[in-house]
Formats: C-alpha cells, structure tokens, sequence
C-alpha cells in the first residue's frame, strides 16, 4: 500500500504546487523521474529517502506520504528529540572503498543518527540534504576505515579538488578522493597506496554520477 499511497500523495503535490518541475527542484530531484514514477503503473516508486525528501520540502509531517491520500490523521509517528538533535537516515547502502558496491535502484531507510544541530548549523550542513551510508573495503585507509559510517551532503555534487565523495561509477558506489583537472576531467584516488588512481572525464563518460560530498566519517572530513 506504501507505493499506491505516496504515488497518490506525488500527484496531490503535483496539482497543489502546479508543475511537476517545481515539486522536482523542491525536492533536490529531476521532473522526467517523478513523471515516470507517477506514470509507471507500479513499475517505478518512490524510495523512502524521497518521500521524507517532499515532506521536508513542503512542510508536511513525518509519514505524510505514506498514510491514504483521504486520511489527513493517522500519520506516521517520527522519532521525537527536541529542537537539539536532526535524525539523520541511515540507508540500505554501501560505499565501497575498493572494488565498488553495486547501487540499488530505491532507496530503503534502515535506521536513523542523532547529530546535534549546533554541530551541523556549524558546519552550514543542512539536514533536509544529509543522508548516513556504511563504508566497505580497505582502499581509503588510514583515513576512512571499513564499517566506518559515512555522513553525505548530497547537496555537494561539484567536484572540489582533494575532497572525498561518493561516486557511481557504471552502476557502482565508491568512496574516493577526488583531485580535479582541466577540462572537467578528475582523477579518483583512494588513500590507500596499494590502491591506484584513474582518471574520469565528467560530462563525457557516461554513467558516471557524483552522489555528495563525505563530510564525517567520525571526523571532520
């Protein structure tokens, strides 16, 4: 019932607001998706993380699209810590720090991270846009370790020279320094020496997505 209830709850959205390109840009996402979604007839659906996604962005309560798009009362409980901590979801995914972790198509929320606001608000993080991934693999040590958890700005998708974010590669998730050069091309190092670099041209080489910055992997990053 979850997919029939958000996919009703999406074209709410869509007549409220009046453009399905502006309910898209609201929530960090692309129209032809969210079209497709609702045109699917089951075959795409929206993930967790995209439904707490158009929530956040139009103010509605936590389970807002999963409850039937008639009953406005019985929504979802959500994790209640106070004004002092943002519970961060934790994803059914991992980032590889080697050989590369396949990338599921839905996004499936297993948990949830208490971070303190004023730490966030520090470091200008918003937590509409943070997103919690585990690390596997030995290829970023020292500086990230296998089954370190990893915090992701996906807001970040510009390439910043000697930063770590997740990439996908051909269908593959890696956690990997980026050092950036002419002509959009960027090299993707790991910090392990064993593990050597290649490069990649942005815009040319297809299938290649840059999913967020990592910004704490239980340190500043």
């Amino acid at each position: 019932m979850n997919a029939h209830n958000r996919k009703e709850r999406l074209i709410r959205l869509v007549r409220e607001v009046g453009h399905a390109a502006t309910v898209a840009r609201r929530a960090q996402t692309s129209r032809s998706y969210l079209s497709q979604i609702m045109g699917s007839r089951g075959r795409r659906n929206i993930g967790d993380l995209l439904a707490r996604r158009l929530e956040d962005a139009f103010n509605k309560p936590r389970g807002w699209m999963d409850t039937p798009d008639t009953d406005e009362e019985n929504c979802e409980s959500f994790p209640d810590f106070g004004s002092e901590f943002s519970m961060i979801p934790r994803l059914e995914v991992l980032a590889s720090l080697g050989t590369g972790t396949a990338a599921p198509e839905e996004d499936n929320i297993k948990g949830y991270l208490a971070f303190k606001n004023v730490w966030l608000q520090k470091r200008r993080l918003n937590p509409r846009f943070l997103t919690v991934i585990d690390a596997i693999g030995d290829s970023m040590v020292p500086t990230i370790n296998d089954g370190d958890v990893l915090l992701v700005d996906l807001r970040q998708k510009e390439p910043q020279d000697n930063r770590i974010f997740v990439l996908r590669l051909d269908n593959q998730l890696y956690a990997k320094r980026l050092h950036t050069r002419p002509n959009q091309e960027i090299e993707v190092q790991s910090d392990n020496p064993q593990t050597p670099p290649f490069p990649v041209a942005l815009g040319r080489s297809q299938g290649v997505d840059i999913i967020g910055r990592v910004v704490w992997a239980g340190r500043d990053m």
